[in-house]
């Protein structure tokens, strides 16, 4: 009985996913928190501001952008880096949350 009761709200689930065209990134996630989505937002951005590190790089090996550019837009990016981990340190203290240095064992 109860199986067949999940199996009946999993269908009108999907069936009401199929109904919309998309969805916005931003609702596919929900917090149960505010301090929780800050430091989901921070390691996202903090992501994007090392693939952009990353990328600076590549353009400098293909002699895209000469030193000088690269050292200005690097420093920035990674002042910008150091203030989003320590937003997301402090986050995570604050939450309670434990650190991960090394791997939790078991």
């Amino acid at each position: 009985m109860l199986l067949q009761t999940n199996c009946e709200q999993l269908k009108l689930t999907i069936s009401k996913m199929e109904e919309h065209d998309s969805i916005a990134i931003d609702d596919a996630i929900v917090t149960t928190m505010p301090v929780y989505k800050q430091i989901m937002n921070a390691f996202a951005e903090e992501n994007a501001t090392q693939d952009a590190i990353y990328y600076l790089g590549e353009a400098l090996r293909k002699e895209a952008i000469d030193v000088h550019v690269y050292l200005k837009h690097v420093r920035d990016l990674s002042r910008q880096q150091f203030l989003l981990r320590a937003l997301m340190k402090k986050c995570r203290d604050r939450a309670g949350l434990v650190e991960v240095t090394q791997p939790i064992k078991n």
